[in-house]
């Protein structure tokens, strides 16, 4: 779940595309430096953009302007993901069978396990996993390649839904075809890990 300021400053842009720092700062009752600096960790995270408006007006050059990125946008569909998941629990099904149902249907299209060694079955998988916007990244480490993910698309949703981090799992077990753990730890700030142990195979 993203600091109250920054949660609020995304429903101002998505209310108000194309504010100024200004603008944010009158409607939220900050200072300008303090806006800048949540919104430089916004941009960072991938949710916010900055860009100059086409048209100028008088000298100078006009202030930069911001707006919600694509990838910011699943954010506001948390209530009804909240819905299906509180419904797929209804049900009765192991969530857990259910997220690896999913899995499947995410990797439908994709030759899984990927091809080549394990190094270039790492970067095909987070190249594919950029396109879905997780922001991931891989690190060498003694137990083995780690996969950091610092854009969950549903970290909000964690907290009360833990089971969704084994959905990852079961993404990159698919891709890579070896088993994959996540860590279990779950923070606001650090990126999600999942540890991949080389020289076993995927059940």
């Amino acid at each position: 779940m993203q600091h109250p300021t920054r949660q609020a400053i995304l429903e101002f842009l998505r209310k108000h595309p194309g504010a100024q720092v200004r603008d944010l700062a009158e409607a939220l009752g900050m200072t300008p430096a303090n806006i800048r600096h949540h919104l430089a960790i916004l941009s960072a995270q991938g949710l916010v953009e900055a860009y100059q408006p086409k048209f100028r007006y008088g000298r100078g050059r006009p202030p930069k302007r911001f707006r919600l990125t694509k990838a910011a946008q699943p954010m506001y569909l948390e209530p009804l993901t909240r819905a299906l998941l509180d419904w797929v629990r209804e049900q009765g099904q192991p969530m857990d069978e259910v997220l690896e149902q999913i899995a499947e249907r995410m990797c439908a299209d994709l030759p899984t396990p990927l091809r080549g060694s394990l190094r270039e079955r790492i970067t095909t998988a987070l190249s594919i996993l950029q396109g879905w916007r997780y922001a991931p990244r891989w690190e060498a480490h003694q137990d083995g390649p780690r996969i950091l993910i610092s854009q969950c698309p549903y970290r909000a949703l964690v907290p009360d839904y833990p089971e969704l981090c084994r959905l990852d799992e079961h993404l990159l077990q698919k891709l890579l075809g070896v088993p994959v753990r996540h860590d279990g730890k779950h923070t606001h700030q650090a990126p999600c890990v999942f540890v991949i142990r080389e020289g076993t195979t995927a059940a």
